[in-house]
This record gives structure tokens, sequence and C-alpha cells, in this order.
């Protein structure tokens, strides 16, 4: 898998940052840097490519390639990205205003005035990927078309293929942490994880939970 991935897909789909996460301003806009989402959606879909051609070499089927609707994918990583980066935002562009003063400053950074869904600046790593996995699994940018003789052998990649590529978009993002998920160590607690994220309307905080146990190093 690519080990840029994290780079891309785990830091914030809007603007660009540097390699300690800290926001990159414009000198003609003193605003933030935006970013080119095109690199982002380019490096999400190099790893979808292998991730069918690994799913497609183990269980020796064709299949019609399958498809990322690009218009989606570009809203779930804006939902995820204000999210997840949203207090961070709110800090940088805070801090980066010469005109205010400290005490100015203290309050304005007052997060639970605010109603941000997440206050933390610097969310772990397993809020992270909640989010990333809720938003992907609600708005559904990946599918695929298995023919009658493929649907079976494909197993959850066709029964579940949005939540199953989602899953493992995440699993490679989190290759660079050293970090990956073993729900799919155990294929009941799998089907069933997979069919909540597909059928149910879970809230992110029960996701967060769950997953949480299910994170390990490598």
């Amino acid at each position: 898998m690519s080990l840029n991935l994290s780079s891309h897909i785990l830091f914030d789909y809007c603007y660009q940052q540097n390699p300690d996460g800290s926001y990159i301003f414009d000198p003609a806009t003193n605003d933030f840097m935006p970013r080119n989402k095109n690199n982002v959606i380019d490096a999400i879909l190099e790893v979808l490519k292998q991730l069918y051609t690994n799913i497609i070499t183990q269980k020796q089927i064709q299949l019609h390639e399958p498809d990322c609707n690009i218009i989606l994918l570009d809203q779930a990583l804006f939902k995820y990205s204000r999210d997840i980066y949203g207090g961070k935002r709110l800090q940088a562009r805070i801090n980066h205003n010469n005109q205010l003063t400290t005490t100015n400053k203290t309050n304005l950074l007052k997060f639970t005035d605010y109603g941000l869904k997440i206050e933390s600046t610097s969310p772990y790593i397993h809020r992270q990927i909640t989010v990333l996995l809720y938003w992907l699994s609600v708005i559904k940018p990946f599918s695929i078309e298995p023919t009658k003789q493929s649907i079976k052998a494909l197993g959850f990649a066709g029964k579940f293929h949005n939540e199953y590529m989602s899953y493992l978009l995440v699993q490679s993002a989190l290759q660079l942490f050293n970090l990956r998920l073993t729900i799919h160590q155990d294929k009941i607690n799998f089907s069933e994880f997979l069919y909540d994220l597909h059928y149910r309307n879970l809230s992110r905080s029960s996701l967060e939970f769950f997953l949480d146990a299910y994170i390990k190093h490598q």
C-alpha cells in the first residue's frame, strides 16, 4: 500500500498543513493555503486499485472495475476534515491574528462555547478513523457490480462493498502509524460490524468506543 496515503487522507482535506500538523498561511490572503484536492483523490484511487487487484487475485475472479463516485468521496472527506480539524482551524486562525491580545485569544479559544463536534485540536487516531469510517459509510462513494457467479465468491467485498473498501482504506492509512484494525480476524464479528455500518444509523461516539478496542500495534 502507498505509505503516503496517511499524509493525504488523515490530514486536512481542504487546507495545506506542515508535517507537524500546523497550518500553512497564504501571504497574499493571510488565510489558509488551499490544498490540491486532486492529489488526495488520486492517492485514494491508487490504493483502491491495489485493493481491487488483491481481491480479484485472491478470489480468482474477474469483475467490472469498482466505481468510486468522486463527488460523494469529496463530500465525505470534506465532512471528515470539518469534524476532525474544525477546532484546529479555529485555533490556527486565532493564533495567527497578531491584532488580538493574549486575553482575547484565550477567550476565543474556549472551544466548549462553539458546539464543535470534536473540541480537541489533536484528536486521538481512533477518533480520526472513526469519523472517516462514519462519513464513508453514510455517504457511500464506493460501489461495484458483481456478476451472479462472482457475488458469492466475493463474500464481504460484494455484500458490503462500500464499507469493506472503507475498512481496507482506513487499514492502509494506519500503516504509517504502525497500527492496524483487527475486527476482520473474527468473521462473525466483522460481518456484524460491516452490516451495522451499512444498514444502521450509528453514532460517532458508539463507533469510536467500539473501534478503540480493535486498534493494535503491528
